[in-house]
């Protein structure tokens, strides 16, 4: 493993790891070798592979079975993995994804400033409905910098059912990581009403993420709109745990 000064053992592993990921060696699910083997392949100690391990779990990278190894995590997708549940608490049911729209539109300034963009830069927009049992119970809006994602695919994103997380890993190399969810109420829009066919001024969930690569550069603004009159929300889990 060549060695950067300026980075610490552990920090240079979890890259030799990830790098490892991206080029196929270990597939979605597989396990990686064990501690002591990594530890001989990276010329490092078994401890600071842990800490590099423990890092990429935390990151849901890679996830644990307790007495069977580490596993390569899969690019789920955040609201695809949440329940929705009624108020009774009857087994919850993940929703299925209607892909409405995928086309190019120019950052405004606020926008710009959260994906790290100059004014005006070029941005992907992709729409997708997300339903339950036939019933619409969510819209989703993504932007993706058009600069780091430059040829994105309605077909493409049909593929893999919607799951931009899964084409952002495929396709373009580029690993992503959820921030903090934020939660808030409020009032459905015009747009959000029309395709939720809901009223104007109905009360709904809002859900804002940016998702960041691994280098923490923001990639992925993401604003979902949830009707919760007979369905609740329940999040995903974000660490995968056996």
């Amino acid at each position: 493993m060549s060695k950067l000064a300026a980075q610490p053992l552990y920090r240079q592993v979890l890259r030799e790891v990830m790098a490892a990921i991206e080029a196929g060696e270990w597939d979605e699910d597989e396990s990686l070798p064990s501690e002591t083997d990594l530890a001989k392949r990276f010329g490092v100690s078994q401890g600071t592979v842990r800490k590099a391990l423990d890092a990429l779990v935390a990151d849901a990278v890679l996830y644990r079975r307790q007495g069977v190894g580490t596993f390569v995590a899969g690019t789920s997708d955040f609201l695809l993995r949440g329940l929705f549940t009624t108020p009774a608490g009857a087994d919850g049911v993940k929703p299925s994804v209607e892909l409405l729209s995928c086309v190019k539109i120019h950052a405004g300034e606020q926008l710009a400033e959260i994906l790290g963009l100059r004014r005006a830069a070029a941005l992907w927009q992709v729409r997708r409905l997300l339903r339950v049992g036939g019933q619409v119970i969510g819209l989703e809006e993504m932007l993706l910098p058009e600069a780091n994602f430059p040829s994105l695919e309605m077909r493409r994103i049909r593929e893999l059912k919607g799951n931009l997380r899964e084409l952002c890993w495929r396709d373009f190399g580029v690993r992503l990581k959820d921030g903090q969810v934020r939660y808030r109420a409020v009032l459905a829009g015009q747009t959000e009403a029309r395709l939720l066919m809901t009223d104007v001024n109905e009360p709904l969930l809002q859900l804002v993420r940016l998702a960041v690569d691994f280098e923490g550069r923001p990639q992925v603004w993401s604003v979902a709109w949830l009707r919760t009159e007979e369905l609740a929300f329940e999040p995903p889990v974000l660490s995968p745990q056996v």
